[in-house]
């Protein structure tokens, strides 16, 4: 999935632009009306002019674009294979600034930046707080391969062994182990924050990339090493070393660096139904509660193995259990709003009623708790224009075809 991304504007005269679009045909463009401003995108160039008055005169912009692309990610729920569809039922709302309440690995955030809006990103879970550092945030910082030289160049004469003792056996092999407690202490170091955030966001995903199902919920590290056939997992990927896994990340991380020319920001780790407001239009992507379980998708469960790296100093006094299986840390009280089956429906309702007042963009499943139509139905007592939107898709390990929703609301 490509995209191309704003760079730095150059002012061109009017009769120029107007010569370029006589060479095109009306398949190779679109409109964007936003405020003052219409972009038109040129697809056959890859290419944008913008059209904007500016105190009562006509100017165009040509805005510079790059070569664009999403960062990998296998984190659970992401919505990086719907961008495009996300769009196409959103681009005619007129909006400037935009909230990602859960915002994940930032797929939906980097969307709103790329089309010019102002991104406020939240997430509760501080890796993630890191990975919307490295993409909402940042404007223009990279990690060189010289940083990259530096930061894996491991000269110490001792490191700490929490992750080797701690974990052993249980998601990685020992030596792997030994390179995280390595990695992580060089990584935290780095003093540039944007240099560091993507450092960080590369190792995340290197550590979800080695793991079966891309998870942390099981410890299951004997699903790797055993000698059997399999028809599923990526076994090359879990035996590449984490050095030409980060490395990968690295590169795939700083293509997405761009500055749109707004102040994006991540406003840190709150709890959806406390986040701070002001801006035009709500995105909402809450944990998924399938109609089939008795508990909704735990993310503190899924990834707290990265929430620890992202907390390395802290990690051993944030042990929920030291013989638990998993070694899974103590989890926030604001996380069982959102996987007990008895509250999930109040909490969607405490969640649309926070944000009345703003337009509301809410993704879900169709199969889930609660439903497509008490969705609607909440969402109709608040707001006076609602409509829903859906895609079906499927993912690859599994034979049931889903469909998404995407609700709008103003």
């Amino acid at each position: 999935m490509r995209f191309n991304a704003f760079a730095h504007p150059v002012i061109y005269p009017k009769s120029r632009v107007k010569n370029l679009l006589k060479t095109c045909s009306k398949h190779d463009y679109f409109l964007q009306k936003d405020g003052r401003r219409i972009v038109l995108e040129l697809h056959t160039e890859g290419n944008s002019r913008v059209y904007q008055k500016v105190k009562g005169k006509e100017s165009f912009f040509l805005m510079e674009r790059h070569t664009f692309r999403y960062p990998s990610t296998r984190y659970s729920g992401s919505k990086r294979r719907f961008l495009d569809w996300i769009w196409s039922n959103l681009k005619d709302i007129r909006f400037q600034s935009v909230l990602d309440v859960f915002g994940g690995t930032a797929s939906v955030s980097l969307l709103f930046k790329i089309h010019g809006k102002e991104v406020h990103y939240n997430d509760l879970l501080k890796f993630n707080q890191i990975i919307g550092t490295a993409l909402v945030e940042n404007k223009k910082t990279i990690v060189t391969a010289a940083d990259l030289k530096n930061a894996l160049t491991f000269d110490r004469k001792t490191y700490p062994e929490f992750i080797q003792k701690e974990f052993k056996s249980i998601f990685y092999l020992d030596n792997e182990n030994a390179w995280l407690d390595k990695a992580i202490t060089e990584f935290s170091q780095v003093r540039d924050k944007y240099k560091r955030a993507i450092l960080l966001s590369a190792l995340f995903q290197a550590c979800l990339a080695k793991r079966p199902f891309n998870l942390f919920h099981r410890a299951n590290l004997y699903i790797r090493t055993n000698n059997v056939h399999r028809n599923f997992g990526n076994k090359t990927t879990w035996e590449r070393p984490f050095e030409n896994l980060v490395s990968r990340y690295v590169s795939e991380y700083n293509k997405s660096v761009f500055d749109n020319s707004k102040k994006n920001r991540v406003i840190g780790g709150y709890n959806a139904l406390d986040c701070p407001n002001g801006v035009d239009l709500v995105y909402l992507d809450p944990p998924y509660f399938s109609a089939s379980s008795n508990q909704g998708a735990n993310y503190f469960t899924f990834y707290h193995f990265l929430e620890g790296l992202a907390n390395y100093d802290k990690w051993p006094r944030l042990l929920y259990s030291p013989r638990s299986k998993t070694k899974k840390f103590h989890e926030p009280s604001e996380i069982y709003e959102w996987v007990q089956k008895d509250r999930i429906c109040e909490t969607f309702e405490k969640l649309i009623a926070r944000f009345q007042d703003n337009i509301i963009v809410l993704s879900y499943q169709s199969d889930g708790i609660p439903s497509k139509e008490e969705i609607l139905l909440t969402l109709k007592h608040f707001k006076k224009k609602v409509k829903v939107f859906s895609k079906t898709h499927q993912y690859v390990l599994s034979p049931k075809v889903k469909e998404e929703l995407l609700f709008v609301a103003k």
